[in-house]
């Protein structure tokens, strides 16, 4: 046996701790706490099929949202509504949860359709919701004039289904384009007060 080695190891299970500090390795700061959040659970108990060609939309817009919440500090993640999109061929339907982000006094809800529904070229529509309006640059991100309300809000009815940005800047829809556009607005929107 070794001489740095505890010699009740044999008996117990070394702690983590212990293991890092024989081995030389100094712990950085502690690790923040998981959270589990209730867009988690959803995920948890609505995965679609292995066997559907276009799943990886799916799992894309998953890692999407959990790089969102990472990236902005976002520790509550819930789902609002899912959609079903109808995919090109082979013709499948896809599941498809729209998250709810809140923090800050904010609340996004983010829908994403690829499929047959959507409203070319927007892959994007977001519900936004705020305590104060947000009256910051959009950069033209989005038409602040287009009202979606009964279009293509399948997921978002009837709580997070709002009127264009125009008529009011604390609750909006609007669609917006890609990814990169998304998070944009979503950094302009949580971090403006």
């Amino acid at each position: 046996m070794h001489d740095d080695i505890p010699e009740d190891a044999e008996e117990r299970c070394l702690t983590a701790d212990e293991v890092f500090e024989k081995l030389g390795i100094k712990q950085t700061e502690p690790r923040e706490p998981i959270i589990v959040t209730e867009f988690d659970r959803w995920l948890g108990e609505n995965q679609p099929s292995d066997d559907l060609e276009y799943a990886k939309g799916f799992w894309d817009y998953v890692e999407f949202v959990q790089a969102i919440q990472r990236k902005l500090g976002i520790k509550d993640v819930r789902v609002v509504g899912h959609h079903i999109i109808r995919t090109p061929p082979p013709e499948e339907n896809l599941p498809m949860p729209v998250a709810l982000l809140v923090a800050r006094g904010t609340e996004v809800a983010l829908r994403m359709d690829v499929g047959a529904d959507q409203r070319f070229p927007f892959d994007w529509t977001l519900s936004v919701k705020r305590d104060v309006s947000y009256r910051g640059p959009t950069f033209r991100l989005f038409d602040p004039n287009v009202d979606l309300r009964g279009k293509h809000m399948k997921g978002l009815e009837p709580h997070h289904s709002f009127g264009p940005y125009a008529a009011n800047q604390s609750e909006f829809s609007c669609d917006v384009e890609d990814e990169w556009d998304v998070m944009m607005l979503l950094r302009l929107l949580f971090s403006e007060d």
